[in-house]
């Protein structure tokens, strides 16, 4: 090893990162989150690259193994797991890249007045034969009120694959009698992302729903009943790291709602009749870890599907709902 070359190469490497900025967790993440999705992709044949790098100079080729290794030092990781059915990743690990997904391309912050459009779509199935359930499949364009104060919309279409479906549009308004309901998205805005205080607002959440539950299942329950709709995206992220730490919680592939199969973080529990197992699960694309929808599973009631896109935000509600009637409310 010739010694004058050494320290040439290693002179050369100080310059080529001389004016980066210096790694920090807000840097890494989205660099991270970038690695992983394009270590889930096909990899590319290896032996042409093996050959061009043999005829490069020593120097050369010992500089691009250094750049490739500070690459992988400043994306935060250098051994990456990837998703398959038979070596799924922990579902932990999928909960906290989803959290790193759920910041990377945050939505403008919309006002108090306006709307979110976002489609929202949910099939219902029958079970090993479960009677008077589905099929059933509901494929609807939302406009929810960001602050909950005004009347918000639901344009229900016919699905592809059944157009014998009824079409109708109607306003959504919220009953007083009903109580608070679900929390707005200004309401959300205002949730702690603290992890304690959050955990406890999820629970909260959650024994609304299901009530006479653990902690864990109260909070489990509670982040899926928050997520079926839109989240702002920091507290998104909160809610998938609070989710990675519960107990009972398993990969799986399935598929959502328009077919798109993804890698699903599932949670069971003894909800079903006389306490027969139940599975609830949050469905993630399997390279980008961007939350698709969710399925729950329960012996006795069927299958049920939902998926959600990415909203929109819009000033005013369409024109035509202003002939729409309220036929019921929230």
């Amino acid at each position: 090893m010739n010694e004058r070359t050494d320290l040439t190469e290693l002179a050369e490497l100080r310059d080529l990162f001389a004016d980066k900025p210096h790694p920090t967790a807000d840097r890494l993440a989205p660099a991270r989150a970038a690695l992983l999705a394009e270590a889930g992709t096909k990899r590319r044949p290896r032996t042409r690259m093996r050959m061009r790098m043999r005829m490069r100079p020593v120097g050369l080729r010992r500089l691009v193994l250094a750049g490739g290794l500070v690459a992988a030092m400043t994306a935060g990781v250098i051994a990456v797991q990837t998703f398959n059915p038979s070596a799924p990743a922990s579902a932990a690990e999928v909960l906290r890249l989803a959290a790193d997904a759920a910041t990377a391309t945050p939505w403008p912050q919309p006002r108090d007045d306006q709307y979110l459009h976002y489609e929202r779509i949910a099939e219902t199935r029958s079970e090993n034969g479960v009677p008077h359930v589905g099929p059933r499949h509901i494929t609807g364009q939302v406009w929810q009120s960001v602050d909950g104060s005004r009347p918000g919309l639901l344009w229900h279409k016919p699905s592809k694959s059944r157009p014998q479906d009824r079409e109708y549009k109607e306003l959504l308004t919220r009953c007083p009698e009903r109580g608070a309901g679900r929390p707005a998205y200004a309401d959300l805005r205002e949730w702690p992302t603290d992890q304690e205080q959050l955990r406890h607002k999820l629970a909260e959440r959650g024994n609304q729903r299901v009530a006479g539950k653990d902690a864990a299942t109260q909070t489990w329950n509670g982040v899926v009943s928050v997520l079926a709709s839109p989240v702002p995206p920091q507290l998104q992220a909160a809610i998938f790291k609070i989710a990675a730490t519960l107990p009972g919680i398993e990969t799986e592939e399935l598929k959502d709602a328009t077919g798109k199969s993804g890698i699903a973080v599932t949670r069971v529990d003894n909800r079903g009749p006389g306490g027969a197992i139940s599975r609830e699960s949050l469905i993630f694309d399997k390279t980008s870890y961007v939350l698709l929808g969710g399925q729950e599973l329960v012996p006795g009631q069927g299958r049920e599907l939902w998926s959600i896109t990415r909203p929109q935000i819009t000033d005013v509600l369409p024109a035509w709902s202003k002939s729409v009637k309220r036929t019921g409310c929230l």
